[in-house]
């Protein structure tokens, strides 16, 4: 009896020591505590807390052991590790309603830093700064019962084994149903290994706004999409991929939601079937996933359209100028000017600003007047993608000729050739960081023809064609853009009033009501990594009203020099919030 006695309290004590049966445990003293927790009834909660530490060489340090309505909270500072090779410091096997937050550690000397086989309707938080590791199978989902587990990262989850073609940093069984996970800005999901970091079974949902990264480089795996129930991967904002996206089974979907006009590359691999959707209107490319901002090409038929405008504008002030009433040397106009253009989803316009800087001469003649235009520019597309500009265009005005109805007509018509310099930056995986810088340089031609109708009782009245033409180019990485060539047309209605004038100084008020419609126009064909693709232009793009109004102030403070500063403000049906404004100098010389 006493013997039996004596066994008895060993057992009592060993239990004592190593189970800690308990509703509600607080390991908050700050030390190191060996004993293994595990739940014995329903709601029960753990707390690590006070960068203590719950640590031993025993598998389940926290075993939820099947109960419902677990909780298990680690605070920042404080730690859950196995050692010794041992495996699951949280064991959550065949738990319903199962909450973990982590802000701490959780760490794993074997595989399986939290177990979650067969598990059904539970969340796991990783909060900024906590980390969660093991040598592989980090986070394993792989039974065939799980159901319903979603998982928020916020912080930090790797995987250590690096010889392993199997091992993965998340995984779910082909047969695991309702499974997300939310890589979030900030967190990292992370190995080094040919296996892939995250193992999409069974349907699961992945949508990364932070980095997915297989530190093995960019050609071996990080996501693989498998099953026949259809994974879905959403790539959202500006989260970050490293490595392959392999798709084997069927049924699987990838939608992009990076932002209007974000380009993007990702390679993938295998031979599952899969379907493709851009969230934000971009058109995206199969054949891997790819997509192109139009930019460079959408905007070229607004920009033919202002410089239309400006050289417009330039040829009424030089039509009151010293040199053309007395024919003298050539009348010069220095220019600079600021536009912002707002996007909008529906018709794929892109946000950009655009700056400007250049000179309008114009040599007077008896007959005819000689024009050249000088201009440099840059354009600031939204998501990463400038072209900087130089163009130089020349051409001829003519005198005024009477009409037949009681006014005076003159024409202009000048050709330009343009030098584009594109650097873009795209989101891809094929590179260590996920971006890939990707430059372009190529040439496009123009030629604008106008005729102005001059009235004194009403409004002058204009009108202008454009053409331009665009040869095949291509970019250092994966696009590449057939030929394009359109031609635009607009009317215009403009006037001008003299609203001051004294013996040294003169100003007046100008106005311009524009509007212009692209009349022919081709798809622009493009590939992305050699695929064929297509953009036409939504309607709202291939026409606009423009109107400017503006003070131009001449200063005569000798007879023989003249003075005059111009500003204009812009408005435009393509520019949402838009604004445009212009600086002039004029000299005579």
């Amino acid at each position: 009896m006493c013997k039996n006695l004596k066994h008895l309290i060993k057992i009592i004590f060993f239990v004592i020591i190593y189970q800690n049966l308990a509703y509600s445990i607080d390991i908050d003293d700050g030390g190191v505590t060996t004993a293994k927790q595990t739940f014995t009834s329903a709601d029960t909660t753990i707390t690590i807390s006070n960068s203590s530490t719950l640590r031993n060489s025993l598998n389940n340090m926290i075993n939820i052991n099947g109960q419902d309505n677990g909780t298990v909270i680690i605070e920042a500072g404080s730690t859950v590790e196995t050692t010794g090779g041992k495996s699951n410091p949280i064991n959550g096997n065949a738990a319903s309603g199962l909450t973990i937050t982590n802000s701490g550690t959780i760490k794993s000397a074997s595989s399986k830093a939290i177990n979650l086989t067969d598990a059904t309707t539970g969340t796991l938080t990783n909060n900024s700064g906590g980390v969660i590791e093991a040598n592989t199978n980090t986070i394993s989902m792989f039974g065939e019962s799980t159901d319903g587990i979603t998982i928020h990262n916020y912080g930090t989850i790797f995987a250590t084994d690096d010889d392993n073609d199997e091992t993965n940093t998340i995984k779910s069984h082909d047969d695991s149903t309702n499974i997300t996970i939310n890589n979030n800005s900030g967190g990292h999901i992370y190995h080094t290994s040919s296996g892939a970091v995250i193992l999409m079974g069974g349907g699961a949902t992945l949508n990364n706004s932070g980095k997915i990264e297989n530190k093995d480089g960019p050609t071996v795996n990080s996501i693989h999409m498998s099953g026949s129930t259809g994974a879905t991967l959403k790539l959202k904002d500006s989260g970050i991929v490293v490595g392959k996206i392999k798709i084997t089974g069927s049924g699987h979907t990838i939608k992009v939601n990076h932002g209007m006009g974000q380009s993007y590359y990702y390679d993938t691999e295998g031979a599952g079937t899969y379907d493709l959707e851009d969230l934000d209107g971009n058109i995206i490319v199969k054949g891997s996933v790819g997509s192109v901002a139009q930019g460079g090409n959408e905007i070229l038929d607004e920009q033919l359209g202002h410089k239309s405008i400006n050289l417009r504008k330039s040829i009424s002030k030089f039509k009151r100028s010293e040199q053309y009433l007395n024919q003298e040397d050539a009348w010069t106009e220095m220019f600079t000017s600021f536009e912002k253009r707002q996007g909008e989803k529906e018709s794929l316009r892109l946000e950009h600003n655009n700056l400007r800087a250049g000179a309008n001469i114009i040599q007077p003649g008896q007959n005819l007047n000689q024009i050249l235009s000088i201009e440099t520019g840059r354009q600031e597309f939204a998501k990463d993608h400038n072209i900087d500009r130089i163009s130089l265009s020349a051409g001829l005005l003519s005198g005024e000729k009477p009409t037949k109805f009681n006014s005076n007509s003159e024409t202009f018509f000048v050709m330009g050739v343009t030098l584009n310099k594109s650097t873009r930056r795209i989101l891809t995986n094929t590179t260590t960081s996920g971006f890939l810088d990707i430059e372009d340089e190529y040439f496009n031609y123009d030629a604008v023809l106008g005729t102005k109708f001059l009235n004194d009782m009403i409004p002058d009245i204009s009108y202008s064609i454009g053409y331009s033409f665009t040869p095949n180019h291509k970019e250092s990485h994966y696009y590449k853009w057939e030929k394009k060539d359109f031609i635009n047309a607009s009317i215009a209605f403009s006037d001008e009033y003299l609203i001051l004038s004294d013996d040294k100084s003169k100003l007046y008020f100008n106005w311009l009501a524009d509007f212009r419609e692209a009349i022919m126009e081709e798809t622009q064909e493009f590939r992305v990594n050699n695929v064929l693709a297509e953009y036409q232009a939504d309607d709202d793009l291939s026409r606009e009203i423009t109107i400017t109004a503006g003070l131009d102030y001449e200063f005569q403070p000798l007879d023989n020099s003249l003075f005059s500063i111009n500003l204009d403000g812009l408005y435009s049906s393509q520019e949402t919030f838009g604004a445009q404004a212009k600086l002039y100098y004029k000299s005579i010389f």
